[in-house]
């Protein structure tokens, strides 16, 4: 199936779907659009008939063209569970593990972030 000409397809049939459901409200909000008041009625209930012939055709397409659902994917194995005693890590595994922990100058401690004093000024 060639997905490009379905979707065309499939949005020719929802732009006019839209634009018939788009004239039954102005026709309802503003029955003065129709310069014949006495066929008013007919073009609402024309433009009604128009919207579900395009909704079922949308339904149509989709039902027998539409995507199918993916087939269920397995479900992934569980993580393993943890171990009870969790060995800490050693500098060597940090040096590996951590660009952070590289870079950092060896034998300083970074200081924790201080809170910024606020200053008032007197008026």
């Amino acid at each position: 199936m060639n997905i490009k000409l379905y979707t065309a397809a499939r949005a020719t049939l929802q732009a006019k779907a839209v634009e018939s459901l788009a004239l039954i409200d102005v026709l309802l909000t503003n029955p003065t659009m129709v310069p014949d008041h006495t066929s008013l009625v007919d073009e609402i209930t024309k433009h009604a008939r128009l919207l579900a012939e395009y909704e079922g055709a949308m339904l149509t397409l989709e039902q027998y063209f539409g995507k199918k659902p993916a087939p269920p994917q397995p479900a992934p194995p569980p993580p393993p569970p943890p171990s009870e005693e969790a060995s800490p890590v050693t500098e060597e595994q940090l040096m590996e593990r951590s660009e952070s922990y590289r870079n950092s100058p060896p034998g300083k401690k970074r200081r924790a972030p201080t809170k910024k004093r606020s200053t008032k000024k007197d008026d």
